[in-house]
């Protein structure tokens, strides 16, 4: 083990026991008596034998819950039926390369999928493979991806990858339907380091006539935790040009796997280090920064949630906490809210939680 990985697992263990011991100041203490609101109707799994699962999610389509298929499997998708939780039909794709499914996304009647190897376009309705880009055989290692609100997926990855460092960082973006795509970003290592790069979000800027492609940029990815920068990046999507960046951290960056977000038209969204950041999504400048009593945070396991007028953030450990996304300014927070366990946070309307 070389002297830098000690360096980094030292600093994350620290860290992780700073977080747990280093009580935010403002809590509110959870209800005693805790009502119960969701009920079990039908549980399920995919394979008895098995004790380690797939961790992709599942989609919501139509009378089903469509769920990847197990570790090592061929690309498989599972349909479970909503109401009794029975298997409806089972997929198996064992003439794509690779293994598991481990991303699926919904647009339309049309699933974007990746595995280790390649992303690929499955038409619900016929049930057949209509496009696939075998990523692995161009030599690009596969990042995350998304369908941004455009209606377009984006693919991340790192073109000659080498595990101790080093590699081109791509961006991708490919129609769901057909499987054009073109290259919207890439990145070589310089005297800063590795290039990576989040998921984006979309958004249109109509008073200038412009979609402007947004997210996360580390310029150093291959160090220790305490000394990765972060900036916020928004390129021109038609001419892919850099419209702002703007210095999010210098230690400890964050927000890497899921897409910074907006709210009411105006302010991008971000975490990084121990804070919470807004910017102006016209030109970069930082409106607001809301820093929480933590070492640093985890803001890349769970993302942000804006719901009406209040944004919900998750630390990575188990607080949750609600801010003011106008202002930053700290509305509440549940220092037991929950675990970082999944990729999103969901506001039940009915019981208002």
């Amino acid at each position: 083990m070389n002297k830098t990985m000690n360096i980094t697992i030292a600093i994350l263990f620290t860290s992780l026991f700073w977080a747990c011991e280093k009580p935010d100041p403002t809590p509110i203490d959870p209800p005693a008596d805790v009502e119960e609101v969701l009920e079990i109707e039908w549980t399920t799994r995919l394979d008895n034998n098995k004790e380690i699962v797939n961790l992709a999610n599942g989609i919501s389509y139509k009378e089903w819950y469509l769920y990847p298929g197990d570790l090592d499997d061929p690309p498989t998708i599972f349909a479970f039926n909503k109401d009794t939780g029975e298997k409806d039909w089972t997929l198996i794709l064992d003439q794509l390369p690779g293994y598991e499914i481990t991303y699926m996304f919904l647009e339309g009647d049309i699933i974007v999928a990746r595995n280790g190897y390649l992303v690929f376009g499955l038409d619900l309705d016929t049930k057949e493979v209509i496009w696939q880009m075998n990523f692995h055989a161009m030599g690009i290692n596969l990042g995350r991806g998304i369908i941004a609100s455009n209606g377009k997926y984006y693919q991340i990855g790192t073109f000659n990858f080498n595990p101790s460092g080093g590699g081109v960082a791509h961006m991708y973006e490919i129609d769901p339907h057909t499987g054009e795509y073109r290259q919207i970003y890439a990145k070589a290592p310089d005297s800063l380091g590795t290039k990576t790069v989040s998921p984006p979000t979309i958004f249109d800027d109509e008073d200038n006539n412009r979609q402007l492609l947004v997210f996360n940029e580390y310029p150093d990815a291959e160090v220790p935790p305490d000394q990765g920068g972060q900036y916020l990046v928004a390129l021109d999507l038609n001419t892919l040009e850099r419209v702002w960046e703007s210095n999010v951290t210098d230690i400890f960056a964050s927000n890497s796997l899921h897409p910074p977000i907006v709210y009411d038209n105006r302010i991008v969204i971000t975490g990084g280090f121990d804070s919470m950041f807004g910017y102006d999504i016209i030109t970069g400048a930082k409106l607001w920064e809301y820093s929480l009593d933590y070492p640093w945070a985890l803001w890349s396991k769970t993302n942000h949630l804006i719901y009406g007028d209040k944004l919900y953030v998750n630390n990575g450990v188990e607080d949750v906490t609600c801010l003011n996304p106008e202002t930053g300014k700290l509305i509440w927070n549940n220092p037991k809210g929950g675990a970082n366990c999944t990729d999103n946070m969901h506001y039940y309307e009915k019981e208002d939680l």
